[in-house]
């Protein structure tokens, strides 16, 4: 067929074909390569941004790890400082043994101890409250609370009455304290004898 084509037709008909093979090339070939080209360039500050972010929360994240470690660890001294027994009734008595040993140390006869409440905190802790009534000179009063505030046990004297005894060649102060020792209020059993208030 190509031969009763003239020469010039041929050239023209083989021109049209290289024409059309070289746009084939050219459409499906170069230009979806050079589409690639400038995304795949652009992309990068992209992903380098992106893999920047992820190593940042990557250290976070080690970082926030080390500060939960540091804080569970702290808790558990705090709570260390906690009564450790599971019924209010059984924390007033370790609240009472804890206060006489406390004030025994400072040369501090109790007299009278009572159970006060136990009062919700809230979080999961209760402050077992109770009242001791001493007589002693200022100098021991001031010995035993800070001998309550530097002991292991999170004491808290919530109040403190003092008034001196009329006549006494000692000089001593008759004294009432409210001191509270906190637990875990999760401890205590449904329907405990404390009052929680």
């Amino acid at each position: 067929m190509l031969e009763k084509l003239q020469r010039r037709e041929r050239v023209a008909l083989i021109l049209a074909a290289a024409a059309a093979g070289l746009f084939l090339v050219v459409q499906f070939g170069v230009f979806p390569v050079l589409d690639r080209l400038p995304q795949a360039s652009g992309d990068l500050p992209d992903k380098e941004l992106t893999l920047r972010r992820y190593q940042r929360l990557v250290s976070e994240s080690a970082l926030e790890q080390a500060k939960l470690t540091a804080a569970r660890e702290r808790l558990t001294s705090l709570e260390s400082g906690l009564l450790e027994s599971p019924s209010a009734s059984l924390a007033n008595a370790e609240w009472q043994r804890l206060v006489r040993e406390v004030a025994d140390s400072q040369g501090v006869e109790l007299g009278s101890s009572e159970f006060i409440r136990t009062q919700d905190l809230g979080s999961g802790y209760s402050l077992v409250l109770g009242r001791v009534q001493t007589r002693c000179q200022l100098d021991q009063l001031v010995h035993l609370l800070i001998a309550l505030a530097n002991s292991p046990r999170l004491f808290s004297v919530t109040h403190v009455r003092a008034w001196a005894l009329q006549g006494d060649p000692q000089k001593r102060l008759n004294v009432e304290l409210t001191i509270g020792v906190p637990t875990s209020a999760a401890k205590f059993t449904e329907g405990g004898q404390g009052q929680k208030h």
